[in-house]
């Protein structure tokens, strides 16, 4: 356990030195943006999946949104050297609006880091048959190291997570796809049953980007100081939104 600890700091500390580049950019982007859009498991359903075919085009718009305005976060990062999200809050809001922002992105932290807690009793409840205390204290106990280490620590945890995130996606969709053929008219069928949360698809889009943009700010902000081009920024917004 302890060379385990003495290796993640290392580590830390080797990234600390080094520029993040595109795909560092890229993969702490998903991964804040996984962690705060998948929450409870039911962001994509109710924002995407209820439109049926609509969903592409929804897709489709939420991928240029991320893409645009994390560049512009990221970009804003780099130009006021940002050490935390408080920077271009007060930038771009002032003195007094921007208090009023750094109060809504704190309570929408709290929130996504509440809804994690719970999801992840829920999984050991549903999944172990353990506790929920029990899986909430361990997600609980895991972020407060991870901000324990700084934002490196961060940086580091999410590089780990990302490439495994992406791989069970990936190996989950062939795995559905291969044991239930893809019908499209079962999927119009469905759809046709339920209600989304909102009702027309760009609206359900801009909504899910804009509060993912709200909870990832606090790390796209020092991300963009840390960045090693203005290239990288592009590049690892572009990414970071298509993933």
């Amino acid at each position: 356990m302890q060379n385990q600890i003495r290796t993640t700091v290392v580590n830390v500390c080797i990234i600390k030195n080094q520029i993040l580049s595109s795909f560092t950019i890229a993969a702490t982007y998903i991964g804040t943006v996984v962690g705060a859009g998948f929450a409870s498991g039911q962001e994509v359903l109710q924002f995407f999946s209820f439109f049926g075919l609509k969903s592409i085009p929804a897709l489709a718009l939420a991928v240029i949104l991320f893409a645009f305005f994390g560049g512009i976060v990221l970009n804003l990062g780099q130009r006021l050297r940002a050490k935390s999200y408080l920077e271009i809050v007060r930038y771009a809001g002032g003195p007094y609006l921007g208090r009023v922002v750094d109060a809504i992105v704190t309570f929408f932290l709290f929130g996504g880091l509440t809804a994690m807690a719970a999801g992840a009793g829920a999984i050991f409840t549903e999944q172990f048959g353990l506790s929920k205390v029990l899986g909430s204290s361990i997600m609980l106990i895991a972020s407060l190291i991870t901000v324990l280490l700084g934002f490196y620590g961060v940086v580091l945890s999410i590089s780990f997570v990302v490439p495994v995130l992406l791989l069970s996606v990936l190996g989950l969709s062939v795995a559905a796809l291969s044991t239930v053929p893809l019908d499209l008219g079962a999927i119009s069928a469905w759809t046709g049953k339920v209600d989304p949360a909102i009702p027309w698809w760009p609206l359900s889009a801009l909504t899910y980007v804009s509060y993912n943009l709200v909870l990832s700010i606090a790390i796209l902000a020092p991300l963009g100081a840390k960045a090693a081009s203005a290239n990288a920024l592009r590049n690892g917004a572009f990414l970071g939104g298509l993933g």
